[in-house]
């Protein structure tokens, strides 16, 4: 028999005192977001309040001093802290979820990360590479490469870049590894490329390592962490026991990019809804009294809810089956995948419907509109929220056609 080791989800009173805590950051966020578009860095004082809240221990494992709480816990973590800075919810999400991937390498790996008392370091990634390779070794591996996009490299304490193996592999396809490396050894090197129109403050710089040795127990085979689509069984090193140490990455992963954006829409919902109490329009009619106003109100807070509903849906069901050791169907983990595509078009509609009812101030570098749709847009370019290859996918699954994906 097995013993439930899945959390409460929200009825769990430590989700809802963390959610508390994330929501009572929002003010200063919002007066914090123009200065960390600007230097293109999280504001020091966001990371230490974040540390003193203790955000980040959400779904680090509770052997290494954390919570190690139900995935939805991220869904509403960075909705709330994206309500006031899209970059901050944007890194919070990107590295916190990085503990749950960091709990799926062997336990030594875990122990130099978390051990000694430092239980508050956060790991950044590096997935998608302009060149990297990796070199079986006595003991390990040399690795060397650079990375792209390594969102909240400049605030976490170390990374997890991912790596072909040069090697002959059995079915001639890539032997992706993941790497883990640590930014107090001098490990890699952070170069600063991030201009972008959107999402500046995350510091989504590049990450360079030259021919650096990695132990064999900081290094996790990305088959054994994607394993048995049709049982279920622990993933990675199998450390902890958790439900979300049972699901495969590819399912749960993508699920941890929307939250921010869907939370950035709803700031900017917010922000409208204040402003319409004294804006009137030319003439002298009250804004908020308009229909023009009041249909785009209305389109936009269902496009939130719905992407937010949508997500949370899936995430229940997920837990809800690998809690029983039952595996998805192949329509269900397609459903999941087309979900969570959908929800960052979503928060991208509602941005924009307010955006352009903002009216000519809203077009202003210090108005919260037209920061909270530039990162929206940007951050919707991910690979997890592409809806054509998410539409695909699910389109291939209802018709009962091979899915060909590679990350499905």
């Amino acid at each position: 028999m097995q013993t439930s080791t899945r959390p409460l989800a929200a009825s769990d009173p430590i989700h809802r005192e963390l959610v508390s805590r994330a929501r009572s950051l929002v003010p200063r966020l919002r007066e914090r977001a123009l200065e960390v578009e600007r230097t293109r860095r999280i504001h020091p004082d966001t990371l230490k309040e974040l540390r003193e809240a203790e955000l980040w221990s959400a779904l680090q494992p509770r052997e290494f001093g954390g919570c190690e709480l139900d995935l939805s816990v991220l869904l509403d973590l960075g909705y709330e802290l994206g309500r006031g800075c899209t970059s901050t919810a944007w890194v919070y999400e990107n590295n916190s979820m990085h503990s749950l991937l960091a709990g799926l390498f062997p336990r030594r790996a875990q122990e130099d990360l978390w051990g000694d008392g430092q239980t508050h370091r956060t790991l950044a990634t590096g997935w998608p590479y302009k060149h990297a390779s990796a070199v079986p070794v006595d003991g390990g591996f040399r690795l060397e490469g650079h990375w792209e996009f390594a969102s909240g490299c400049h605030s976490s304490e170390g990374t997890i870049v991912r790596a072909p193996v040069v090697s002959a592999s059995p079915d001639g396809k890539p032997d992706f590894r993941l790497f883990m490396l640590f930014e107090w050894l001098g490990e890699y090197e952070i170069v600063d490329v991030w201009r972008t129109g959107g999402l500046q403050g995350t510091g989504s710089d590049d990450l360079v390592v030259q021919d650096l040795f990695v132990p064999e127990h900081r290094v996790l085979a990305m088959r054994d962490i994607n394993r048995s689509r049709d049982t279920v069984e622990l993933q990675g090193a199998g450390v902890h026991a958790s439900v979300w140490y049972r699901v495969p990455l590819n399912i749960w992963f993508p699920q941890t990019v929307p939250p921010a954006l869907v939370g950035a829409a709803q700031g900017g919902l917010e922000h409208t809804l204040e402003r319409n109490r004294t804006r009137r329009t030319q003439f002298g009619d009250r804004l908020a009294e308009t229909q023009a106003m009041q249909l785009r109100l209305a389109e936009a807070s269902v496009r939130i809810d719905s992407a937010r509903l949508l997500q949370a849906n899936a995430l229940a069901r997920i837990g809800e089956l690998y809690e029983r050791w039952e595996a998805p169907s192949l329509e269900e983990r397609a459903a999941w995948r087309r979900d969570c595509a959908h929800a960052a078009p979503q928060a991208g509609e509602a941005a924009t419907v307010l955006f352009q009812r903002g009216g000519a101030h809203g077009v202003n570098e210090d108005d919260l509109l037209q920061r909270v749709w530039r990162d929206i847009g940007v951050g919707a370019a991910h690979i997890a929220t592409d809806w054509d290859a998410a539409g695909v996918i699910c389109g291939q699954a209802l018709q009962g056609l091979p899915v060909t994906n590679p990350t499905f």
